[in-house]
């Protein structure tokens, strides 16, 4: 009985009236500083993942009504600067050309950063890291900013 549940699960899936969509831009919702989308968005909702120049992440978007501007998630991933044991974001983007549409969209989030922060200049990291010396991990609440253009 469980395999025809899980069977019947993955049928419906596949025939939902989903769509596969790229994109590229910066921020965490990028896998950092500069990256790659790919995702399977449905009317109102998108499941994706990102690779960028120093991390990845993955993310969870929905929007409220058909075709909406405005879109909140969840995005979790690692970068090699501020989050190298990982990060998560509650996310807020705004879609230009509307949700289901390609275009350019601007997003914020705020959460927490989970790393030792090899690149703080301003607590002197680059030198401790040329060192070896271990630093010592961190917690942060953060903020974070992204723009990316959609296919």
């Amino acid at each position: 009985m469980k395999k025809y549940i899980i069977a019947l699960s993955f049928v419906s899936l596949v025939s939902s009236s989903g769509e596969f969509e790229t994109a590229v831009g910066l921020g965490h919702q990028y896998g950092s500083i500069l990256g790659a989308q790919f995702g399977y968005k449905t009317e109102l909702t998108k499941y994706y993942a990102s690779l960028g120049y120093v991390g990845f992440a993955v993310g969870f978007q929905t929007t409220l009504s058909e075709n909406s501007n405005h879109a909140y998630g969840v995005v979790a991933g690692i970068e090699a600067w501020e989050s190298d044991h990982g990060f998560v974001f509650a996310t807020y983007d705004y879609h230009f050309s509307g949700f289901s549409n390609p275009g350019f969209v601007v997003g914020t989030g705020f959460g927490f950063t989970r790393g030792e922060g090899a690149f703080d200049i301003f607590d002197d990291g680059l030198i401790q890291n040329t060192r070896n010396e271990r630093r010592k991990e961190e917690i942060k609440a953060s903020f974070t900013l992204s723009i990316g253009y959609k296919f």
